[in-house]
């Protein structure tokens, strides 16, 4: 629209010379409830004893390498749920062996063949 043409509008407007459409008034929605992050799983708990009563049996230590998120997160693990970090990462490592017995079955034909 060029400005002279909108200017023109503008003062027919307030001329009363061009008539306003009724506004169409949208019912309000009501906010979708967000899983927000203060939001706990009910076995949450459950699953925090589980990795306390995690007993590390072993002298043997391993260097992993994290990035600086999963460090972040770690790092507030144990002052918030007062879970031990070593304890953690041992459970994750043993349970996620222990529901993936392929993995483990591979693993030892693979050092077989070596």
């Amino acid at each position: 629209m060029a400005n002279g043409d909108y200017i023109s509008k503008l003062v027919k407007g307030v001329r009363g010379e061009i008539e306003a459409k009724p506004e169409k008034v949208k019912p309000a929605k009501e906010p979708a409830q967000k899983a927000s992050s203060r939001t706990l799983n009910p076995n949450i708990h459950d699953l925090l004893e589980s990795i306390k009563k995690f007993e590390v049996n072993g002298n043997y230590k391993r260097l992993i390498r994290m990035d600086s998120r999963t460090e972040e997160v770690l790092k507030l693990l144990s002052p918030t749920f007062g879970v031990d970090v070593t304890s953690f990462v041992n459970f994750l490592c043993w349970d996620f062996l222990e529901n993936n017995p392929e993995l483990v079955n591979e693993i030892k034909q693979s050092i077989q063949k070596l």
